[in-house]
Parts: C-alpha cells; sequence; structure tokens
C-alpha cells in the first residue's frame, strides 16, 4: 500500500511539474544582491567566488526551502547583519543540488524539498515525519559526499563564518568548518532541536556555537544527549524578525487593512506552505454563526483562495483574505485569537505580540513540533485543538471572557527570554574576532 502511494505521489508530482514553474523555489540572495539560486540541472552548481575587492565579513547562511520558517529566520538575519556580506543559500538546490535522487531522477523538475512542501500543504502529518526520518538516514548515509561538497564550495566562497538555519547538514558542515578553521554557529529555529543534531557529536570544534530559543529544561534535555560543552551553547530568545519587535499601532492597522473595530478577529494560519487546513477552519468558523471578523493567511497555497471565497458566511461574519504576505506581524497584531499549526516560528511569534492562540492537532502532530505545543501550553499562552467540532466550545471564551483573555496576555508579558535582535549581533561579532 505504501509503495502503491509513494508510486502515485511521485507520478503525480512529475505531471504538475511539467510546466517548469516552482512555486516553492527562490533565489537565495545576499544583502548586497548577489545571487545563489537553484541549479538548472541535478548535479550542476554554480560557482560563487568572494568578491576580492570587499572589506567586509563574508557570511554564508546555509538555509532551505522546506515549509517556510528556515527561509525566514535567514532574512531576518540579513537585516541583523547588514553590516557584512551575507549569502543566503538554499543549500539542498546549490551545494549539496548532486545528493538530491528526487531532482536527478526528475531532471530538476521536482527535488526534496518541493515534495516535503507538497506534504505540507495536504496536511499529511505522518508522511511528513517519515518522510524526514527517512531524508535524516539519507543525508546521514551520504554523510562523506556532504563534507567533500562542502569544502570544495569552501575553497571558492572563503567564507569567514557559516551560520546554519536548517536541521540534517550540521555534522558534515561542523567537520568541513573544523577541518578548514572556520568559525560555525548553528542556529535552531525549533525548539525540539534534535534534527539539528545529525551527525554532530564530541569532541567539539572550539569555534563552533549552538543555540536554543529559551533557557529552559525541556529544551536543555533534547540536547543532552549531544554533550554539547554549556560554555558553546547560547540562549539567543527565537530568531524572529524585524517586524515583531516593533511596536503596532492597532486602530491604525484595522483602518489599513478594513477590519471592523468592533468585531473579534480571529486569524487563521497554517504557515508559510499553506495548508488545506485553512479551508477547513474558515468554514468550520462560519458555521459557528458568532459575530467576528476572520483573517485567514494562505501562505504559498494560494489556490485555497477561491474555494474559501466560495464559504457561505452568514450576517455578522466577515473576512479577508491574504496570500503568501510580509505583513503577517500586523496582521497578527490585530487578532484576538489566533488558530495555527504549532510550527515554531508561528508560535513565537505569537507570543512576542501576546496573541493568544488555538493549536491544531486536528491532522496529528509532526514530532518535532509536540514540544511546541507542550511549551505554550505548560505556560498558559495556548490550549491544543483535537477536533475541529470543538472550536465552538473553545472560541467562546476568547470572544466573551475578558479576564480569561487578559490573564493569557499578562502570563506572556511576564516571560522572560532574550532579545534576539540583539543577541544575535553580539554573538556573531564574537565569533568574527
Amino acid at each position: 500500500m505504501k509503495k502503491t502511494l509513494y508510486t502515485f505521489l511521485f507520478f503525480g508530482l512529475m505531471i504538475v511539474s511539467l510546466d517548469g514553474r516552482h512555486p516553492f523555489r527562490r533565489d537565495a540572495r545576499t544583502a548586497s544582491g548577489q545571487i545563489e539560486g537553484p541549479v538548472k540541472r541535478p548535479g550542476e552548481r554554480k560557482r560563487y567566488v568572494r568578491p576580492t575587492n570587499s572589506q567586509k565579513k563574508n557570511i554564508l547562511i546555509f538555509s532551505c526551502a522546506g515549509g517556510g520558517g528556515h527561509m525566514s529566520v535567514a532574512n531576518g538575519l540579513c537585516t541583523y547583519l547588514k553590516e557584512h556580506d551575507i549569502t543566503v543559500l538554499d543549500t539542498m538546490r546549490t551545494v549539496y543540488a548532486p545528493v538530491d535522487t528526487l531532482g536527478t531522477m526528475t531532471f530538476g523538475k521536482v527535488d526534496g524539498e518541493d515534495l516535503y512542501n507538497f506534504f505540507i500543504r495536504c496536511g499529511w502529518t505522518n508522511l511528513i515525519g517519515q518522510y524526514s526520518q527517512g531524508g535524516k538516514k539519507y543525508l546521514t548515509w551520504r554523510h562523506g559526499a556532504l563534507v567533500k561538497l562542502t569544502m570544495d564550495f569552501f575553497r571558492d566562497a572563503k567564507p569567514d563564518l557559516i551560520i546554519s538555519v536548517m536541521p540534517f547538514v550540521n555534522g558534515a558542515l561542523l567537520e568541513a568548518c573544523e577541518k578548514l578553521e572556520i568559525p560555525f554557529l548553528v542556529l535552531t529555529n525549533d525548539l525540539d532541536t534534535t534534527n539539528y543534531l545529525t551527525g554532530v557529536h564530541p569532541p567539539y570544534f572550539k569555534k563552533f556555537r549552538y543555540t536554543l530559543a529559551f533557557d529552559d529544561p525541556g529544551l536543555w534535555q533534547k540536547i543532552s544527549e549531544a554533550q554539547i560543552p554549556k560554555e558553546q551553547v547560547i540562549i539567543t530568545g527565537f530568531p524572529l524578525r524585524p517586524e515583531f519587535y516593533t511596536p503596532k499601532n492597532i486602530p491604525a492597522l484595522k483602518d489599513k487593512f478594513e477590519i471592523p473595530s468592533k468585531k473579534p478577529v480571529v486569524m487563521v494560519f497554517m504557515g508559510g506552505a499553506g495548508s488545506q487546513s485553512s479551508y477547513r477552519y474558515v468554514r468550520q468558523l462560519a458555521r459557528l454563526g458568532m459575530p467576528m471578523h476572520i483573517i485567514v493567511c494562505l501562505g504559498r497555497n494560494e489556490r485555497l483562495k477561491r474555494n474559501i471565497n466560495k464559504i457561505f458566511l452568514p450576517e455578522g461574519i466577515t473576512i479577508s483574505v491574504f496570500g503568501y504576505t510580509n505583513q503577517i506581524a500586523d496582521l497578527m497584531a490585530i487578532s484576538d485569537v489566533l488558530i495555527t499549526k504549532p510550527g515554531p516560528n508561528s508560535v513565537c511569534e505569537a507570543l512576542m505580540l501576546r496573541v493568544p492562540m488555538i493549536l491544531d492537532k486536528t491532522q496529528g502532530t509532526i514530532f518535532w513540533e509536540q514540544l511546541n505545543i507542550d511549551f505554550m501550553v505548560k505556560h498558559g499562552f495556548a490550549e491544543p485543538l483535537d477536533d475541529y467540532d470543538c472550536l465552538k466550545d473553545i472560541l467562546p471564551k476568547y470572544f466573551r471572557d475578558s479576564v480569561y483573555t487578559d490573564a493569557i496576555k499578562k502570563r506572556m508579558a511576564a516571560f522572560s527570554c532574550e532579545r534576539y535582535d540583539q543577541t544575535i549581533v553580539r554573538v556573531v561579532k564574537n565569533m568574527l574576532l
């Protein structure tokens, strides 16, 4: 049965991609405008050579387009570290393109990240977990090839610092950095960071640093087996983009987006890749018949917009539908409650903006996102939702009980954590000394 399913998905994706469009692919751009983007054919790789006339420090950021969080963090880094030459690499489509078996088999039409994003859009949580575990085993098996590809790339690029914001390849990056004496920072953008430790083991390179978002026992427990010396682990705060630290004028933003000022606002956001769950939630909210305004953000899955616009909305319910947008921080700030999948970016963004959360578990939970749920529930910032029908019992609390929502917001305001926009600049400066 599984073999039949995988075969169907494989050939289906080949057919979908015959027009040559890649809705999830983006060239990787540097702060100064350089591009290190996807290769044209499997196995080909553009040479990146460090500019000889640049007096700035050369920093390479290893990222990926699986989901939306990794590139979001990488783009934020470009802003915080703009005094340096920054190159953001879509790693699996550049440096490690030769080991992408799916890309080779489909002549570059579909690659491993395309398939991962396809599973996210469909909401196939269990399959995402299995696929990721398979990818982890495959990349572990190809460790030697990854190290060689990395060192070849570094000899051309001559970086002063490597920052990785992606999982599964850090063992190879660490080995290559140690051999070439290049400082290496793993910047984790999950609360459960075990995927970032693939192939990472003692003894540790002295110029290696590893980050955690919060100084929390649950986060420390996840990395205990790796035995990273405590002095090489840095608590940075969660890697948010600059707009999440900017004060918001709520009335002005509601006017800007034409949001009714006297209705409770519910935001539905299922991550940057988007998910069919967005449609199901809007349909369920419409059935409640409670006066509200719904903000739904579809990420890159804009095909859902047509179906959502067909949903009948009873009197008193209004809606604003957004595709992929860079205004998530503003939209989230004007919301009274956020319904979201428990991705690390979404939940930590809501924490920073003090927006109570309902965390989607209707399609199950990807294993590395379970800690996000546990963490937010433990601290009283969110509650999980296992069934769409339960929304009718949960949502009214956020509309009618101001004491309940005020208590959540007070807990969020009192939560002590580092300011990432300040710590990351300090960490990078120390590593470049």
